[in-house]
């Protein structure tokens, strides 16, 4: 149950905090203060239902909690304050939402660095690549904007997408002995396969594959065929990082 719970917090902290790193990648100017309000709207709404999770079955009034009410906040004061100029006390209080996410990771990860940046850069990879899907819809809004927001989060996707392939092999490599036969080991030889092949092919490859004909619809400027990819992406990255997440909660494994 308690690897539930923690799966649970870092799949919302992850819509939260993690989407909400990349909100200065669309400019406002362009976007309109709109889109701003939509994407916070979604950032605060993950970090609520983390907290609700976090207070019922952990604490309400723990360090954590507080962070997260912190966070609860700054998200809130984004969605209502943000005009279609940028200002400074929209940076600072997007600074302090990326200050939680880095406070909720680290306890997640039991204040190990190591696991903190695999944890890191698995809320990344899902927050950049559910932010351009959520970008792409908003063309229908504002058709005449720039697709280079979108082209920006597909590159910083890739870059991700490429540290968690290495991290990930460079993991599997070390713990071999879950995937010999015969082995006693996790959830036996079988499940332990099925888990690793999932988390493989339906987070990277498939991923990997549809990002390039996505990125190809965006050049050409199909920003509707490229969000229907990118919403196919974000079902595939939700499944690939929960398992993941699950091998991590469940037996320490970073893949």
């Amino acid at each position: 149950m308690a690897e539930i719970v923690k799966i649970a917090e870092f799949f919302l902290i992850s819509l939260g905090c993690g989407v909400g790193l990349f909100t200065s990648i669309a400019n406002s100017k362009m976007t309109g203060a709109g889109f701003q309000k939509l994407i916070n709207s979604v950032c605060l709404g993950g970090l609520f239902l983390g907290a609700l999770l976090h207070a019922v079955q952990v604490s309400p009034t723990d360090v954590v909690a507080f962070t997260y009410y912190v966070g609860c906040v700054c998200f809130l004061l984004l969605r209502q304050l943000h005009q279609d100029e940028r200002t400074g006390m929209m940076d600072i209080l997007s600074s302090v939402t990326g200050a939680c996410l880095f406070i909720l990771i680290l306890v997640l990860a039991n204040y190990n660095f190591g696991e903190f940046s695999f944890l890191f850069t698995s809320a990344a990879y899902l927050g950049v690549i559910t932010f351009a899907m959520i970008l792409g819809h908003y063309y229908l809004v504002v058709p005449k904007l720039t697709v280079k927001p979108l082209k920006i989060s597909m590159v910083v996707m890739w870059i991700l997408l490429l540290v968690k392939v290495i991290w990930s092999s460079v993991e599997t490599a070390n713990s071999w002995a879950f995937y010999e036969e015969g082995t006693l080991l996790g959830g036996g030889y079988a499940f332990n396969w099925m888990m690793l092949l999932m988390r493989y092919i339906w987070g990277y490859v498939i991923i990997f594959v549809m990002s390039v004909f996505g990125w190809k619809l965006i050049c050409m400027r199909s920003t509707q065929s490229a969000t229907g990819i990118l919403y196919a992406m974000t079902i595939f990255v939700f499944i690939g990082e929960m398992i993941s997440t699950y091998l991590y909660f469940k037996y320490g494994m970073l893949i």
